[in-house]
């Protein structure tokens, strides 16, 4: 769980960030939250830091002067709530400055949308294989994927077996019915890749193929998807399983 650390000189501030964005977080994140600017950060490395600053005088701002110039922490994303004049006394003794502004009154859904794009934009994406000789159905399920996923897309089990010799993905959409190697005996040889034998694979399959589903069975693979798939029914299909 990723975690936010919630930073204030104001008790009555910091009270009040952690009844109104603790509850609206929680379960989404690790929220902790401190009245003083080094508490927290030493047992643990947050991945967040929002700072709501009030009345900004240098010598406030001396912990987090040394916070921004430790190398261990100067990379991570700082979120700054105040007015326009501690904006001002924040940027001119705190370098780096803040990578985010706030206004001090910004609501909890306005500071969440902030806090979702930081770990969005930090969290590397999965990487799902695409295995079909269809260059349709390629292009497709591609386009279905190419905002949620980084994606690689081959036409044939020999390509996919190629690839995989250099690279690692978190999944692999394989279609069943190929010519020269079909799914099934793409996925057996994968599951002969020592490093690649556990990777999650769903297979894409039609109404006519319900006999080589069976022959998959016995392999194991992680589900399977009737063509022509639905973008939310394969986008909820592939974060099952790869978690």
């Amino acid at each position: 769980m990723q975690k936010v650390l919630f930073i204030s000189s104001s008790i009555k501030k910091l009270d009040e960030m952690r009844n109104e964005y603790s509850n609206v977080l929680q379960g989404q994140y690790l929220v902790l939250a401190s009245n003083s600017l080094l508490d927290g950060v030493g047992a643990f490395v947050p991945e967040c830091i929002v700072v709501y600053l009030e009345g900004a005088r240098r010598q406030i701002l001396f912990p987090l002067i040394d916070l921004r110039e430790n190398l261990r922490f100067r990379s991570l994303p700082l979120i700054l709530l105040s007015d326009e004049e501690d904006r001002g006394v924040f940027k001119a003794n705190v370098k780096p400055g803040p990578d985010y502004i706030l206004p001090a009154y910004t609501g909890m859904d306005g500071l969440k949308k902030v806090i979702n794009k930081i770990f969005e934009e930090s969290t590397p994406l999965k990487h799902v294989l695409i295995v079909d000789d269809d260059p349709v159905a390629l292009k497709v399920v591609k386009g279905y994927l190419d905002q949620f996923f980084k994606v690689t897309c081959v036409n044939s089990g020999e390509k996919a077996l190629k690839f995989l010799e250099k690279t690692h993905p978190d999944c692999i959409l394989l279609d069943c019915f190929m010519p020269e190697m079909d799914g099934p005996a793409t996925l057996s040889k994968i599951r002969q890749l020592e490093k690649d034998s556990r990777i999650p694979v769903v297979f894409l399959t039609g109404n006519s193929e319900r006999e080589m589903v069976m022959n998959c069975v016995s392999l194991h693979p992680s589900g399977f998807l009737l063509k022509p798939v639905k973008q939310n029914e394969l986008i909820r299909k592939l974060k099952e399983v790869i978690g």
